[in-house]
């Protein structure tokens, strides 16, 4: 019997990409497939994200016979005087990672998908961000020859499906900032009248002010720390969150993210949202109440939703970071994922340069001042 024929397309138009949308999610319930992965997803992430931002698509789409067997979504762009290839994705932490059908996946395959990216889809410039280091495409991206930057994240995974229930798991835990589980909640009870609220996609007024609530929390946080990623800031990236926490859930009756509120005496003081993937979820953002920092409320909304998790038979992505309360919750589960840039062309090493020259100079500019500053002191 003759193997059905394998079959690559770049996929580059809206229409093409909408009319895949069938059989991705096909795919994506095959596959088991995380939150970023859906068609869903990549479609809010065009729509909100990068289309409005003059994104162009490159999607990479395998056949075999009539079957969808792996999708890569990229998209391309221009940076002043360079073309940048990336992930499609809301650009904010996003892993990447390449859908493949169980049956199917191979090294084999994903060789020929990074062959396509590289020869079918010309940029100066391949962004690749979070590679899982266990994944094929992490081995090809480190090994091409125009690696100009890699940068390691640890990532954790509290793998909470197989659990029994919340008190076999919670029980063998020691504490975390000292406390043990359920210590801060009941801490935070003994000031008033404690809610834990789960919207859903009918929510949507409340969807939206709870997005914009997270986003200002968040945005002071950055303001103390220093730490301003430019989606914190982007109107584009909070209508995706909104679009997103609104999306209606699927035939199965599953949306693709809630938020949960934590609310005491009526009022919000932490939310969190996570994105719902198959089997496996993922912390998208999370923002509390300055004031009512020192109960901790966001480890508490955070407990809550491992808690969820448990209940509810998802694994926990927590995602990329040092933080404390990943390797507590995960019990230890942390891996590692690297997010790599690549020139693919000769241009595109000119731009490594060029700002490696420019980062120098900054560097040079500002020890001078020092030097003047202590000259005059």
């Amino acid at each position: 019997m003759i193997a059905p024929a394998t079959r690559i397309d770049i996929i580059e138009t809206t229409d093409e990409f909408h009319a895949l949308g069938d059989e991705w999610q096909a795919l994506w319930r095959r596959a088991r497939g995380r939150h970023h992965e859906s068609f869903v997803t990549c479609r809010l992430s065009w729509e909100c994200v990068a289309k409005p931002m003059g994104r162009s698509l490159r999607i990479i789409a395998v056949h075999r016979g009539e079957r969808l067997i792996a999708v890569w979504p990229l998209v391309r762009s221009r940076n002043r005087l360079w073309t940048v290839m990336r992930p499609l994705s809301p650009e904010s932490a996003d892993y990447t990672t390449v859908l493949v059908d169980p049956e199917h996946d191979s090294v084999e395959l994903i060789e020929s998908i990074w062959r396509a990216a590289l020869e079918r889809c010309p940029a100066d410039i391949f962004l690749l961000p979070y590679l899982d280091h266990d994944s094929a495409l992490y081995r090809l991206a480190m090994a091409h020859e125009g690696l100009m930057t890699a940068k390691a994240h640890p990532y954790a995974i509290a793998r909470l499906s197989q659990e029994k229930d919340w008190e076999s798991f919670a029980a063998p835990l020691g504490t975390l900032s000292g406390k043990k589980p359920g210590a801060l909640l009941r801490r935070l009870e003994r000031q008033g009248k404690v809610e834990m609220r789960v919207l859903g996609p009918d929510d949507a007024d409340e969807n939206a002010r709870m997005v914009d609530w997270m986003l200002e929390c968040k945005r002071g946080w950055a303001e103390r720390v220093d730490k301003k990623g430019a989606w914190l800031y982007s109107q584009a990236f909070r209508d995706y969150l909104v679009a997103l926490a609104n999306h209606p859930a699927d035939s199965e009756g599953k949306p693709y993210s809630r938020i949960m509120v934590l609310v005491l005496d009526g009022v919000p003081i932490a939310a969190n949202m996570v994105g719902l993937g198959q089997g496996i979820m993922l912390g998208v953002m999370t923002g509390f109440d300055r004031a009512f920092g020192k109960f901790a409320p966001g480890a508490i909304s955070i407990e809550a939703w491992v808690r969820w998790a448990i209940e509810n038979r998802f694994d926990f992505d927590l995602g990329a970071g040092a933080e404390t309360f990943k390797p507590y919750w995960s019990k230890g589960n942390v891996s590692t994922a690297t997010s790599v840039q690549i020139a693919k062309s000769s241009w595109g090493r000119v731009a490594f340069v060029m700002n490696d020259g420019i980062s120098k100079l900054a560097a040079i500019r500002a020890g001078m001042r020092r030097g003047n500053a202590e000259m005059t002191s």
